[in-house]
């Protein structure tokens, strides 16, 4: 028999890495079905009402419904206000907020010995380790001391070294359980990039003219600050963020500088072009060489001025599709930061770059792919096959087989046995599970960062061992 004991240490376990729902509230006693919810807008006049469902919903005043206090806050208002700050209980009670606080803080403080038995001691402990990180990080935000960490040491909290959609998702679920966001987004820039732990701005909240640049977000950032009850955070991708090597440093010239000045930056940089700065956030433009060639058709005796050509910036976070097509056109833009300052340059070499990245461990993939297609093939009938791939009879093709179709067949004991390799079969499904993990990774590009040497070796080392063994 379960005891009310277990059951909390299990929910305070199911809460890491997933958001909290208002069902949460419900189930450890800290809100009840029926009671009202109250969102004001005191600036405009505004004050909408709902009521807490049965079944963790909101309902507003229409009718409609929703899991999400965010949505429903969206709904009344159309501002993409986050809920958790927007609605309180009734009109003069805790912020939806604060019982999710108060939630947490339960759980992060189970100590007791009863534990369940499907979840790993471990695994508890490090939850709520992470819990009571995340609520003192909160505090140290609240109290103008927020924490700074880089990138990298972010993701070795949840026990990871890449941003893969699972851990992505899951760090964006704790942060925003704790109301907390990364300056810059974590995900948009380099793995050593150092980021700040800050507290998600609350509705038509004012900030002090000295914190207005530090807190200005893209609108990436500020979709994330205002959905914080959302399941899946949705993908990113490559961003120009992502592609300034952590060690970059951007040279610049003054408007008033000489073209001789820019010209020496560019031959000892080894740089084809310079930005003229006009102030950390002043772009006034670029000096190329093209520029400078096109400026000396009309005489030899030429300034910056008549070298400057424009030039684009976008946001550190705005993703690399989406400015392709400028890039092969301009072939550079310069990229601003969280706080608006140009502080780096993406050019058309760059995308070359980390598309090579890309490139070798696809091909590899696919190799490993049409390998481990032709062993089955040459080895067994489809019908043999049939039985342990999760199509059975609807398989009709070794060409339709997956790379989980692959991983069932070698880990089946008969075709194993039958391959007749002196191998043991158990590592071997352990390493091909491996593959398959990094097959996800790279056919899904769900990773900004590029994959590490470590799995481009393994995808060698595989191919290897395939083409010895399969005389």
């Amino acid at each position: 028999m379960t005891s009310s004991d277990d059951v909390s240490r299990r929910r305070s376990f199911l809460i890491n890495g997933r958001r909290v729902r208002i069902l949460d509230l419900i189930k450890a006693g800290l809100l009840n079905p029926g009671q009202e919810l109250v969102f004001e807008r005191p600036r405009i006049g505004e004050i909408h009402r709902a009521v807490v469902t049965d079944n963790g919903r909101i309902r507003v005043a229409d009718g409609q419904e929703f899991a999400s206090p965010s949505r429903a806050a969206d709904d009344v208002s159309g501002t993409g206000t986050d809920g958790w700050y927007a609605w309180r209980v009734g009109d003069d009670g805790p912020l939806l907020d604060q019982l999710r606080q108060e939630l947490l803080k339960s759980a992060a403080s189970q100590t007791t010995p009863n534990e369940p038995v499907d979840i790993d001691l471990d695994d508890i402990a490090v939850a709520v380790g992470r819990l009571m990180e995340l609520g003192e990080a909160r505090n140290r935000a609240e109290a103008g001391e927020p924490e700074q960490l880089t990138v990298r040491d972010l993701l070795k909290r949840w026990g990871a070294q890449e941003r893969d959609r699972e851990v992505i998702n899951q760090i964006d679920a704790d942060l925003a359980n704790h109301g907390l966001l990364t300056v810059p987004d974590f995900r948009a820039v380099g793995l050593d990039t150092t980021i700040t732990l800050t507290v998600t701005p609350g509705p038509e909240e004012a900030l002090p003219a000295d914190k207005a640049a530090e807190a200005t977000a893209t609108p990436r950032a500020l979709n994330l600050a205002t959905a914080s009850d959302e399941e899946d955070s949705g993908e990113i991708g490559q961003t120009l963020g992502n592609l300034l090597p952590d060690d970059h440093r951007l040279i610049s010239v003054t408007p008033s500088a000489s073209l001789n000045q820019a010209v020496t930056q560019m031959v000892m940089s080894d740089f084809s072009q310079v930005p003229v700065l006009s102030g950390e956030r002043d772009l006034r433009g670029a000096i190329t060489w093209r520029s400078i060639a096109v400026a000396r058709q009309a005489g030899s005796d030429i300034t910056l001025s008549d070298a400057l050509r424009p030039a684009r910036d976008y946001p550190y976070d705005t993703r690399l599709l989406d400015v392709l097509d400028v890039l092969l056109k301009e072939e550079f833009v310069f990229v601003r930061s969280h706080d608006k300052r140009i502080y780096g340059i993406v050019t058309a070499a760059d995308v070359v770059r980390v598309y090579d990245q890309m490139a070798t461990p696809f091909f590899l993939i696919g190799e490993v792919d049409q390998e481990l297609r032709r062993l089955i093939r040459n080895r067994f009938e489809i019908e043999d096959v049939q039985p342990v791939c999760a199509a059975g009879t609807e398989l009709q093709s070794f060409d339709d087989m997956t790379m989980g179709d692959y991983l069932a067949v070698l880990r089946n004991s008969d075709c194993w046995e039958k391959l007749g390799w002196d191998l043991d079969r158990k590592v071997f499904g352990e390493h091909l599970d491996e593959i398959r993990k990094i097959r996800n990774k790279v056919t899904h590009f769900n990773n900004p960062d590029p994959i590490p040497p470590s799995d481009v070796n393994r995808l060698r080392n595989f191919l290897t061992v395939i083409r010895t063994f399969d005389k």
